[in-house]
């Protein structure tokens, strides 16, 4: 080794040093949730409709953390802030919730019938051109053979101004009111169908011989 790389190394050990002594601040993340199923819920009256809950999945990107778009095409991450849960966990709670329970629909655990399959393509933040949260969901009602139909649902909230700490409440506030709105959506349309379902049903032991 030449002299003078001696010197050059005998001068940067001490600020090696000091750089690996020294504690970096620790990276702390904040965690929400948008489910708002701490509110009690009665039970109503059964609509006579049955249902089985498929798989609620979601697009690749959507995990642990904020998601958020500033154009059509870029996807960010926001690292400190994150869920207490996967989204579509809340998707499927909120989606079991609001059919089972308030809507009267009859659960399906085995044999045959009607199954709602659902994807969460969606659970962002869009700053740009609006400040809004997005939640989009496309589901899927089978029997044993087909696909009955598809549709897709879309359901944007304005996110109020906030600064600071109070931006990401704000962020969570929308998505649980986009979330919810989705959801009633989803049951709405699913209980038409299924009600669609067994009124062809009566007609057809109607005529039966």
């Amino acid at each position: 080794m030449r002299p003078s790389h001696v010197l050059t190394l005998a001068a940067l050990l001490p600020q090696l040093g000091c750089a690996l002594l020294t504690k970096s601040k620790p990276f702390d993340s904040r965690y929400f949730s948008p489910d708002l199923s701490t509110t009690a819920t009665t039970p109503v009256a059964q609509s006579g409709l049955e249902l089985r809950l498929g798989p609620v999945t979601a697009a690749g990107y959507i995990g642990e953390r904020f998601v958020f778009r500033e154009s059509p095409y870029e996807v960010q991450f926001v690292d400190d802030e994150r869920w207490t849960e996967k989204p579509e966990s809340y998707v499927r709670r909120a989606l079991a919730r609001t059919l089972f329970t308030r809507r009267g629909v009859r659960q399906i655990v085995y044999g045959g019938g009607t199954t709602i399959d659902v994807d969460v393509v969606a659970f962002d933040e869009v700053r740009a051109p609006k400040h809004v949260a997005r939640v989009e969901i496309v589901y899927r009602l089978s029997d044993d053979r087909v696909v009955r139909f598809t549709r897709s649902i879309t359901v944007e909230r304005a996110i109020e101004p906030a600064t600071g700490a109070a931006a990401a409440d704000a962020v969570v506030a929308a998505l649980a009111r986009a979330l919810s709105d989705s959801v009633d959506r989803v049951a709405d349309q699913t209980i038409a169908e299924l009600r669609v379902e067994r009124s062809a049903e009566g007609d057809a032991a109607a005529v039966t011989p």
